[in-house]
């Protein structure tokens, strides 16, 4: 007895590799977007970010600055 083919139902999209205009939106108004982000999130890029950041180079030069003064005592 032979099988009986069955026939699957599905749809395939693809790209075209040649197209260029697919990510064009992606890349578009880059500084809006990011000062929009920023404006709407600035207590959490300052309490994650910039805070973090600014701490650590002051505990550095801290260290730097005892460690040159540890002679003297």
């Amino acid at each position: 007895m032979g099988k009986v083919p069955i026939r699957l139902k599905e749809v395939v999209y693809t790209i075209s590799p040649f197209e260029t205009t697919v990510m064009s939106g992606l890349f578009k108004d880059v500084p809006g977007k990011l000062a929009e982000k920023i404006k709407h999130n600035w207590v959490d890029i300052g309490l994650f970010g910039a805070l973090p950041t600014y701490l650590t180079m002051w505990y550095a030069a801290d260290y730097v600055e005892k460690e040159k003064q540890h002679h003297r005592f």
